[in-house]
């Protein structure tokens, strides 16, 4: 039975590992590989239950560890549950119900109970720098020929997107990877210190190219979280590119940034989600419903089916109760993570859960400006990142390991 646990629990570590690699060039590889995790993982408690004689009940057998955001999660999946049984649309809900809220809050709970050791948090670092080391290299390529080598994308205009849709979506991805790979450089006394600051040049290097106006702002903030809480010679530099940005930025950077980020168009999709919460204040419209009722509210033909900020799509689709317990949930995981920050001596895991923070923080700030949390690739990396962050905190602390 021991073997056997072993065995399915370095399954879900692989499965994990193969999904946080693939993530940023390929949709199915990321569901192929969730499934299997998720599998390998209910077996994996299944055999706990057996190997105990029944001694535990299989609810508490199959129950998810627990972490200090347990308890918003279960009122978010509550919440989700309750919105999807109101619906405008049933089968949608259903869709998102199971599809989106469901994986993201198990890819949270595998995560955080899969990655319990010092030898796996190496590994899962490494697999990600490796992925983002790949995509970094593709964006380069694709500026020089014309197209990526992951999937054959070409520049979109004059803006770099890599393996993703849209040059705000491969920005969004590198305001994760930029300041962990930053703070893995600056901070530790990693022995491959100098593969990670060719990895930082590389990213920055990617992400000025994407042109995103919001991701500049957002990256800078994460910045300064990241020198906050690690170094005040770093916030004091923060703070000062943030302030001085307008008057040293290169020429296209300033063409850009003289178009409001908050435009008109911009506007009037705020207004448009804002009008369906009204309709819809307690539970929304119901989850995944978005993109079909949003029709029926246009100001505008001008205007797309999304609302460009991911807390209005909540609110819209979940009501102001799923979006309070959203957030609920993110100010638990960084009131606890700021406070785990100073109880953790190891300078490896103070800078790496430093640097996750801070790009959780700066994708999160973005997201008010783009609709991330509910793509495929970045809604599952912001759950993937969430985990990391417990799972880190509880290897450093030595807390509540299986």
């Amino acid at each position: 039975m021991v073997k056997n646990r072993q065995l399915f629990d370095k399954a879900v570590l692989i499965s994990l590992c193969a999904m946080i690699f693939t993530l940023p060039f390929s949709k199915s590889m990321v569901e192929i590989f969730f499934i299997i995790a998720l599998t390998c993982w209910v077996i994996k408690h299944f055999i706990i239950y057996y190997s105990s004689a029944h001694r535990v009940s299989l609810l508490k057998a199959l129950a998810p560890v627990y972490t200090e955001l347990n308890l918003p999660m279960a009122l978010f999946v509550l919440i989700g549950f309750l919105s999807t049984i109101g619906s405008v649309s049933l089968p949608l809900s259903l869709e998102g119900f199971f599809f989106k809220l469901f994986e993201w809050i198990m890819i949270y709970f595998i995560v955080a109970e899969s990655i319990s050791t010092k030898e796996k948090v190496n590994l899962i670092l490494k697999v990600i720098i490796a992925s983002a080391l790949l995509v970094g290299i593709d964006g380069i390529f694709q500026l020089v020929t014309g197209a990526d080598f992951l999937r054959n994308y070409p520049v979109q205009g004059y803006r770099v997107i890599a393996c993703f849709d849209t040059p705000n979506g491969f920005a969004a991805w590198l305001i994760i990877m930029l300041p962990l790979a930053f703070s893995l450089a600056y901070f530790s006394k990693s022995s491959k210190k100098a593969l990670l600051w060719i990895l930082v040049c590389i990213l920055i290097f990617g992400f000025v190219l994407t042109y995103s106006r919001s991701a500049l702002i957002a990256v800078l903030l994460s910045f300064v979280l990241l020198g906050l809480f690690r170094s005040k010679r770093l916030f004091v530099i923060s703070i000062i590119l943030v302030l001085i940005l307008p008057f040293i930025a290169p020429h296209y950077i300033k063409e850009r940034m003289k178009a409001s980020m908050i435009d008109d168009v911009r506007v009037t999709l705020w207004q448009e989600a804002l009008n369906i919460t009204a309709d819809y204040p307690i539970l929304g419209s119901g989850l995944n419903t978005y993109a079909s009722i949003a029709p029926k509210y246009k100001l505008t033909e001008e205007t797309g089916c999304y609302p460009h900020n991911s807390y209005l799509q909540m609110a819209a689709e979940s009501g102001l109760l799923g979006l309070g317990a959203f957030l609920w949930i993110l100010i638990a995981l960084f009131r606890t993570s700021l406070i785990n920050v100073k109880r953790i001596n190891d300078k490896f895991y103070e800078a790496v859960l430093v640097g996750l923070l801070a790009g959780l923080f700066g994708f999160l700030v973005h997201s008010f400006f783009d609709v991330n949390i509910y793509t495929l690739q970045l809604g599952n990396l912001m759950w993937f990142i969430m985990g990391l962050i417990v799972a880190v905190q509880r290897v450093a602390l030595q807390k509540n390991l299986p």
